[in-house]
């Protein structure tokens, strides 16, 4: 056994029966871990942590690029929103459309509008506040909304979220109901674990605290143990090397503005004459000045008989690169980007290695879509659905009866352009040809919705439709020959090869189908 300060022999028979990571030898005797309930470690450490974080994210220039890349990465300028409602009457094989068009358009419409006034104070968008909403979930560990109902007739819906900082929720002051209890400022049910309430200052109040009950409040954060009520900052583990690299680049950029200060230095047998003649006849207000000096350097004057040994004020070295990177290396693995992204620095990536990483990139991010689109995105969407409804906004039938088959959607996060347009284009067409991958999956990836992709494709034909013009889109068939693909003149030749492209299309697929 051992302790903190002591360490006591184990017996022979009891360390051939442990893990390796597990003995203790001279070497870790003294590394004994506290491994307290996560709510005692997050209660003691967060309020620092926090600090520390927030600190590092303004001064830092390479935390605040982190902060960014999650952000960009994971909620860009707003997640799309699409309804998916079902056609009541339709049924695999039959002619009825899938979708609901006018229906999925409304509630389209509907969400779009409340999301311009999602912000309680009025001066943010929606896709601002999920924007908000990330930074603090990588600041804080968590974020923090509260509805509001708001009474102002010239508003769409009274629905509004306002954002609190995870540094306003207190025990002081917090009365649980029942036999519930509050830790960090959150009240829960202590058999279950299920978050009931939660006690928060109230900054216009001195002091005061408020109770808001858990079905007003969007409260998240990426949960590491069982029963934990707080989240803890997914920068935690790269804190301390970050604060170590910032202090040995503020040294070392001291050293090697030190080194090119001083020019010279001068000997002279009346050093005080001489250095007093030079003042008076430079600044007779101001003896004292320095005369002799140039831009950005320093000329001293000695005592005669003094001589001076400079110290080895070299200025940066050839370690200084390979280390710097060595552990920027280290804080990309613990901001979840890369050594490329956090550095800026693309000099020794080629196409290989580019592709790669984004693929990894995509891999790391699709956790924070998912945890994003599930805890924010959906629960505000939801609640905008039922808001409009209940005023009278949206005419939904029998929406109270069965309010999923209205709530239906999908949510598309921020895409990634591809690194090779020519190489990955090319990839798409044979996954679609082969049934491997859709056209809806292609466009999501690039963060559109296909959708408005094709509106915008059957809006560009009309315009060229009316002005009586044709492009050239790449087809040499159709520039050979096009009276064979149908287009026997320029105002409907798009039309033509847009049309005979579709059908071909579910031609080979109906092929693939029957073999």
């Amino acid at each position: 056994m051992a302790r903190i300060g002591k360490t006591y022999p184990v017996p022979k028979h009891l360390q051939q029966r442990q893990y390796a990571a597990a003995k203790i030898t001279r070497l870790t005797g003294d590394w004994m871990p506290i491994d307290h309930n996560i709510n005692q470690l997050t209660r003691t450490s967060l309020p620092l942590m926090r600090r520390r974080v927030r600190q590092l994210v303004r001064d830092f220039p390479y935390f605040n690029r982190a902060v960014n890349i999650l952000i960009n990465f994971t909620v860009g300028t707003g997640t799309s929103f699409q309804s998916r409602v079902i056609n009541p009457n339709w049924k695999p094989g039959s002619t009825e459309k899938k979708f609901d068009r006018v229906t999925c358009q409304k509630i389209e419409d509907s969400v779009a509008w409340a999301m311009e006034e999602l912000d309680a104070s009025g001066n943010r968008h929606g896709s601002e506040l999920e924007r908000m909403a990330k930074r603090e979930d990588i600041e804080a560990g968590e974020y923090f909304f509260v509805k509001r109902a708001l009474k102002d007739k010239n508003r769409y819906l009274p629905y509004a979220l306002q954002l609190f900082e995870a540094e306003w929720l207190t025990d002081s002051g917090a009365v649980p109901q029942g036999k519930n209890l509050v830790d960090q400022g959150v009240e829960y049910d202590s058999t279950t674990g299920r978050v009931v309430a939660y006690h928060l200052t109230d900054p216009n109040s001195w002091g005061k605290t408020i109770r808001v009950e858990q079905q007003y409040v969007l409260h998240d954060f990426a949960p590491l143990r069982a029963g934990q009520l707080r989240g803890v900052s997914p920068f935690a583990s790269g804190v301390l090397i970050a604060h170590d690299l910032q202090d040995y680049l503020d040294a070392t950029i001291d050293t090697a503005k030190l080194a090119s200060k001083y020019l010279a230095l001068i000997t002279t047998d009346d050093a005080d004459a001489f250095q007093a003649n030079r003042s008076m006849e430079a600044d007779p207000e101001n003896p004292l000045k320095k005369i002799d000096s140039l831009e950005n350097a320093i000329v001293d004057y000695l005592r005669p008989g003094e001589s001076v040994k400079f110290p080895s004020n070299n200025s940066v070295g050839s370690t200084f690169d390979p280390f710097t990177r060595f552990i920027l290396q280290m804080l990309a693995i613990s901001t979840d980007t890369t050594f490329s992204l956090l550095s800026g620095n693309y000099s020794d990536v080629n196409y290989t290695t580019l592709r790669g990483e984004r693929q990894d990139l995509r891999t790391m991010f699709a956790p924070h879509h998912h945890r994003h689109i599930q805890h924010f995105c959906r629960p505000v969407v939801r609640d905008i659905i039922d808001q409009a409804v209940l005023s009278g906004k949206l005419d939904l039938p029998g929406y109270y009866k069965n309010p999923r088959l209205y709530q239906r959607c999908v949510f598309i996060p921020p895409g990634q352009e591809p690194i090779d347009p020519l190489k990955e284009s090319k990839a798409n067409r044979d996954d679609m040809g082969a049934l491997l991958r859709s056209p809806q999956e292609i466009a999501a990836k690039r963060g559109r919705d296909i959708e408005e992709v094709l509106d915008e494709h059957q809006e560009f034909a009309e315009m060229l439709i009316e002005r009586g013009l044709i492009i050239d889109i790449g087809n040499t068939a159709l520039a050979n020959n096009p009276a064979a693909l149908g287009a026997t003149d320029n105002t409907n030749s798009l039309k033509s090869l847009i049309s005979r492209a579709v059908d071909d299309a579910l031609d080979r697929h109906k092929l693939l189908a029957e073999e």
